[in-house]
């Protein structure tokens, strides 16, 4: 008895909620172009350096890095990727040019609608800090973008705050807290007025949060990284 007036309708149930699940799927699918419809997600290109790319959760990195959990808060109606080089600097004349890299190819054929761009830390290494040589080629990188046929919004990002874990003057790698602070932001806010793009303040943010650090002062574990992908996303929508 009690199968004959329950059993059934449990199984109707059930079966109405994976032809759902099926379709919800489905529609997914074909909503991202795997089924033959047309990719109608909104592509977020991430571009930078280290604290793109995910250091400080480089076990965690594809669910941990600032553009994966950006990618997580946006939802499957967006495309986030990730063209973070580790070392890289806007500088043509740093010790690791992002414009020569094979990330900065690939970011430019993504087809972005929205570019987020955040370089600067490495270019205050004692080795690369030429202040009129970072306002070059991060213009030049910034006008790249801006000059692909997608026609992208693009936000540069501040650089965020950083740190001496031995009280000195010097970061680890040779990062200069002091430049970081001053000059890295004012050439970015110059560049963003320039170009008329929107500018993201990511220092202000991060300014004294040194819990949000790993060991090194300069790259964020997961929480640190959780801030940043907030602060993007709160611009973004």
């Amino acid at each position: 008895m009690f199968w004959a007036k329950y059993g059934k309708g449990f199984f109707k149930r059930k079966a109405v909620v994976v032809t759902f699940a099926i379709l919800f799927v489905a529609g997914l699918l074909y909503h991202s172009g795997f089924l033959g419809g047309e990719d109608k997600r909104i592509r977020v290109t991430c571009v930078g350096d280290s604290l793109t790319y995910g250091s400080g959760v480089l076990k965690t990195r594809e669910i941990n890095s600032y553009p994966a959990q950006l990618q997580t808060k946006l939802g499957p109606s967006y495309l986030v990727s990730n063209f973070g080089l580790r070392n890289g600097t806007a500088s043509v004349t740093g010790n690791l040019p992002y414009i020569n890299s094979g990330e900065y190819a690939d970011s430019l054929k993504s087809k972005p609608d929205i570019v987020v761009l955040m370089l600067g830390t490495n270019d205050t290494k004692i080795i690369n800090w030429d202040a009129d040589e970072y306002k070059e080629g991060l213009s030049e990188i910034v006008a790249s973008y801006l000059d692909l046929k997608t026609q992208p919004k693009v936000y540069l990002v501040r650089s965020p705050y950083c740190f001496s874990v031995e009280g000195g003057e010097l970061a680890e790698y040779g990062i200069q807290p002091a430049v970081v602070a001053d000059e890295l932001g004012q050439i970015a806010q110059e560049v963003a007025s320039e170009y008329s793009i929107e500018y993201i303040d990511m220092y202000r943010v991060t300014d004294g949060k040194t819990d949000l650090y790993t060991s090194d002062g300069i790259h964020f574990n997961k929480d640190g990284y959780q801030l940043i992908s907030n602060t993007i996303y709160n611009v973004i929508k």
